[in-house]
């Protein structure tokens, strides 16, 4: 259980709190010693067993000046490392973990030999050659570590070439471990292996979406989930790195809530920001990023390739051929990286500075709602950068505030205030807009290092770490407070928005400032009706009848109600499950009271005699108290030991209840989860979610039972108070992936079957390699998306499989063929068409003896190359197609007599010249253009007439349609005297002379050329059109009479404007009569 510890650090104001006669060795030794020689084999919380029961809590803080701080022990006597809980500890193990050195640790494959070394020795000899860096992630969330050796140790940087990154919950027990360098290197685009050791870890740390990032000093990032996967391919930050342009070192890389930044030797200067792509905001965010940013997903773990080719490996990856997206991380895909670059080294470069240290304000802070980042300068100044879209670099100019160069920056958690540390040792609180100073707080005294670690502990004071000197907290008037933690190697600092967790090598505690209405009702003599309430429970669990006269006193003042509130939420804030039934019992004591003296009978307590009981509800404090019960057993569950989350209830409100799920999840605690979503009654998909990752982690590790019974239990538990199957969806497919991946085939096939969600229903059936029972299920869909997701990803599997290009490209379409639907193959036949080479499209028709289709997508991509020759090889080839049909006979001849237009084309070319026929693919259009050619022609005219025959005669092109062409060409070149030659060359013309007659209309001829093609017109209908054509009215006139039409002749008298001709129509109009 949590308790705050019975030891009084040294304190002080305006002294030097390094003085070392200013504490004696002898105040530290109960705190850590005693607890190491009575509690060596637990890794639990602990209460210390000296304390006084009846001791006063306010002795058991610290004042920061005004302000009283707690020290919290959560977990002592931790044994790092540890995978069981502390009561499934073998005694042989428990022995064991007395000789771990802590936080450091070797992996077993070193070279380094230690059995030789005692355990104090070995733990020397860690300190001594190598440096353990520690990461924190927020909220109380898990730690990581990992053992490098130091810079200046040769002899260790070469026996200490691997190491292993560990994740750990705050208790010790491992999550899982990652090796480094990878065991088959790291693949990036421009060297197939990069050689690191573990000398190139520059720092790790996590991120507030629990995402750890590694970063190594040539700048190249890794991140990895809690689990230990990846979850984005490794790349550089800088550009100068990634374009293998000398060597590059970083100088600094700090993470923060959002990703890190890093800062290298030659002053350039990088933001990382990782995004999910499945939150509204961070789409919306990522519109308005710097233009220069470019982003890295999940999808670059392989280099874009077509279909059947070989992927080279020029995309990044770890293992062999870069194929690794299959040991990414489930959640992953909908991660991505942002990396704006800053100019930063432009702006040092001109100003002739350099910058001395690197910290990010997060975007929630910011006005643009974009990260800043602050850069110390060696001109005692700071820098701010902007990563919005407006860019731009400010120089603040605070060498009046700042005293020398800024070595170490660290915001506050509401980011209205910048600790700085610098190179004179003195620490500065400044206003983030650098307009107000706050404090300057010199250790020169006690050590002119800088501090290991840097951080604020909640928003009024800031905790620096020495090594070997212990922690100093400095509050904002110049207050301090030193916890001189003896007998560790290592302390880490990780702040949180109301404390400061502090991580050694035997314990997890925490820092905080007591609450003020805690302090008040807690305080020695506290005289608020909050404190007065608590002493009244006290006496009424003693027995004391003053405890009634007391409580009745509280309700006299009207107070009782804050009171009871006050209790309530101040259990909220404790950790150690003592003091919060003794504060849950005082406010439940109060409601008693209020409940008695109620008088709205409609209020929970009232007397029920006179009120419907229907009608009765809980009064708002009821609520409170309920509310407030559930969040106490929530969050000491979290911190049980086997859990190891060190939570307090403002971070547990920070994060909200489906961030603390999710976490569990992927702490591999997803039978917590499930209890805790529905003891809290979270949504429904919450509630999901979590039974999914329950029923995956059972059938994961279940191998004593059968296929049937492992997912009749799997089922048992997905469907646990679920009222209908729809609230699954999505659940089946998730439980099919892990037992999948576990190799229970069968039972992931038994799952995936009663899978509702067709989209969640395909990934899975892909996942396990049922690639054509996913694209079955994606056609009955009617989803393309889904169907080519099946494709992309058989293709892989090919690929895989077979490395040949040929075989693996052979094997894909014969499948994709004979096994997938027909959807499919016409999707990907759409895609292949597509793309520039053919060979795709072609060989997939081909295969499924499509020979028409196949043909013609070729056809078509010959229409439309820009060279002639392009063009015939390729309809040759379509013509190779068509032939391999037996029903292509009539697609053959055309494709073929194109083929001979297009060489007659360009033989007539050669002969008359370029001008001589357009580009086309019409064998009337190609007469068309030699008929009309030969009006410029007039030399070569006779030819040319002849060429049009020669064409039509080959191509079988019928006289009507030949006739028509060239009363087209010649009315349309003025070739009347050719017009005039056609007309006459048949005593009977295969077509009507009306033609003849409309094309000289037309070209508005004189009107006895006109006369001369109607009079051939032998259709007295037809003539009369063409006289009322060209508007020969007394002719048409003369042709209605003989047809003797009357609707004809006043037709003319309609459209005549001709008095005359109006006359004779109503004449023969009258006539008829």
């Amino acid at each position: 259980m949590p308790s705050s510890t019975s030891y009084t650090p040294t304190k002080g104001k305006g002294t030097n709190p390094f003085d070392t006669t200013s504490y004696s060795d002898d105040d530290d030794s109960h705190s850590y010693d005693s607890a190491e020689e009575s509690n060596h084999d637990t890794t639990g919380i602990k209460l210390d067993e000296n304390k006084e029961e009846d001791s006063p809590v306010e002795a058991s803080w610290q004042f920061l000046g005004d302000l009283p701080y707690r020290r919290v022990s959560i977990y002592e006597s931790v044994a790092w490392g540890h995978s069981n809980s502390p009561d499934e500890i073998p005694s042989a193990s428990k022995a064991k973990q007395k000789q771990r050195p802590g936080l450091a640790c070797l992996p077993s494959q070193t070279n380094i030999k230690s059995s030789h070394l005692s355990p104090a020795e070995y733990t020397q000899f860690l300190a001594s050659t190598t440096h353990t860096i520690i990461a924190s992630c927020p909220n109380g969330g898990p730690i990581a570590t990992i053992t490098v050796p130091l810079t200046s140790s040769t002899s260790i940087q070469s026996a200490l070439n691997n190491t292993e990154i560990r994740i750990m919950s705050n208790s010790g027990q491992v999550l899982s471990k990652i090796d480094f360098p990878p065991l088959n290197g790291i693949k990036t685009k421009r060297q197939q292996r990069n050689q690191y050791s573990a000398s190139d870890v520059l720092t790790i740390g996590f991120t507030s979406r629990c995402i750890l990032v590694l970063i190594l000093r040539d700048s190249l990032c890794l991140t990895y989930s809690l689990s230990g996967k990846p979850i984005l391919p490794p790349f550089y930050i800088l550009h100068d790195a990634a374009k293998g342009s000398g060597t590059l070192e970083l100088m600094e890389a700090n993470t923060y809530d959002g990703g890190v930044a890093v800062l290298s030797a030659n002053m350039s200067c990088a933001l990382v920001e990782i995004l999910d792509s499945k939150e509204e905001g961070d789409d919306a965010y990522r519109i308005g990023c710097h233009i220069a940013s470019r982003t890295v997903r999940a999808i670059d773990w392989d280099e874009e390739a077509d279909i059947g080719e070989e992927i080279t490996g020029d995309g990044i990856g770890i293992g062999n051929g870069g194929d690794l997206h299959p040991i990414m991380d489930s959640n992953s895909s909908t991660y991505y990286a942002l990396i704006t670059p800053l100019a930063t080294a432009t702006h040092a470069k001109k100003d002739y500075i350099s910058y001395t240290s690197v910290s990010v304000l997060p975007r929630i802070h910011t006005q643009t709602r974009h990260p800043e980042v602050f850069l110390g300068t060696s001109n005692n100044s700071v820098i701010i950068c902007d990563t919005s879209s407006k860019g731009g670099i400010v120089d603040v100019n605070c060498q009046e505030r700042i005293a020398s160069p800024i070595v170490q920056m660290k915001f506050a958690p509401n980011g209205r205030f910048l600790a700085c540390f610098t190179q004179r040792s003195i620490m500065t609180v400044i206003s983030t807009n650098f307009e107000t100073k706050v404090l300057d707080f010199d250790t020169s005294d006690g050590s002119s290092d800088l501090p290991h670690n840097m951080e604020w502990c909640g928003e009024d004071s800031v905790v620096l770490h020495w090594k070997n000197l212990g922690v100093l907290m400095v509050g904002p008037y110049g207050d301090w407070l030193r916890f001189p933690y003896s007998g560790v190697q290592n302390v880490h600092l990780c702040a949180e928005m109301d404390c400061c967790r502090v991580i050694t090598d035997k314990s997890v505690e925490i820092l905080q400032r007591v609450p003020p209405a805690t302090a008040a009702m807690l305080r020695i003599g506290g005289i608020e009706p909050s404190a007065m309430l608590l002493d009244a429970s006290d006496a009424f669990q003693d027995g004391s009848p003053a405890s009634d006269e007391a409580a009745r006193a509280i309700t006299k003042t009207g107070f009782l109600m804050d009171a009871i509130e006050v209790c309530i939420n101040a259990a909220a804030l404790e950790l150690d499950i003592k003091m919060q039934k003794r504060l849950l019992r005082a406010a439940s004591y109060g409601m008693h009271f209020d409940y008695k003296d109620n008088n709205a009978r409609g209020v929970m307590g009232g007397n029920s005699k006179k009120t419907n009981i229907a009608n009765v509800r809980p009064s708002e404090v009821a609520l409170l108290f309920v509310e407030v019960g559930k969040k106490i057993r929530v969050l000491n569950a979290l911190r049980d030991p086997t859990i190891g989350f060190a939570m307090t209830v403002a971070q547990y409100d920070s994060v909200e209840a489906t961030g603390v799920i999710a976490r569990l999840i992927a702490m591999k605690r997803p039978a917590l989860a499930t209890s805790l979503a529905t003891y809290l009654q979270l949504d429904e998909a919450v509630r999901a979610y979590a039974r999914a990752a329950r029923a995956a982690a059972y059938v994961a590790t279940d191998f004593g039972r059968s296929d049937s019974e492992t997912t009749d239990a799997a089922i048992k538990i997905l469907n646990t108070d679920v009222k209908s199957s729809l609230m699954n969806r999505g659940g089946y497919a998730t439980v099919a992936l892990a037992a999948s991946k576990a190799g229970r085939n069968g039972v992931a096939n038994l799952l995936l079957t009663l899978e509702p969600s067709f989209s969640d229903k395909v990934p899975g059936l892909t996942a396990i390699g049922l690639y054509s029972d996913a694209a079955a299920v994606a056609a009955k869909a009617k989803d393309d998306d889904l169907i080519f997701h099946v494709l992309i990803e058989f293709e892989k599997a090919c690929i895989a499989k077979n490395r040949d290009a040929a075989q693996a490209q052979l094997s894909y379409l014969s499948t994709v063929v004979k096994k997938f639907p027909a959807e499919a193959m016409n999707l990907l036949s759409k895609y292949f068409a597509s793309m520039h080479d053919m060979k795709h499209v072609i060989n997939l028709r081909n295969k499924a003896q499509d020979y028409a289709v196949s043909g013609t997508i070729v056809a078509k991509r010959a229409l439309g190359l820009p060279r002639e020759q392009d063009r015939l090889s390729v309809l040759q080839e379509a013509s190779r197609i068509f032939a391999q049909g037996k029903d292509n006979s009539f697609l053959k001849s055309s494709t073929d007599e194109y083929l001979e237009l297009i060489l007659e084309q360009e033989r007539l070319r050669r002969a008359y010249g370029s001008d001589v026929i357009a580009k086309t693919s019409s064998v009337t259009d190609t007469i068309f253009n030699v008929l009309c050619y030969a009006a410029v022609k007039l030399r070569e005219a006779n030819k040319l007439l002849m060429e049009s025959e020669k064409l039509a005669k080959k191509f079988k092109v019928p006289e009507k349609r030949l006739w028509h062409t060239k009363i087209r060409a010649f009315s349309a070149t003025d070739q009347w005297q050719n017009m005039r030659h056609l007309a006459e060359s048949r005593a009977k013309a295969p077509i009507s002379y009306k033609y003849f007659a409309l094309a000289a209309i037309k070209r508005r001829r004189e009107v006895s050329d006109i006369l001369w093609y109607i009079q051939k017109v032998t259709d007295g209908e037809e003539r009369y059109d063409l006289f009322c054509e060209s508007k020969l009215w007394k002719r048409a006139l003369d042709e209605a009479k003989r047809l003797d039409d009357v609707r004809r002749v006043m037709h003319i008298r309609s459209v005549c404007n001709t008095p005359d001709i109006q006359q004779m129509c109503d004449n023969f109009a009258a006539s008829q009569a």
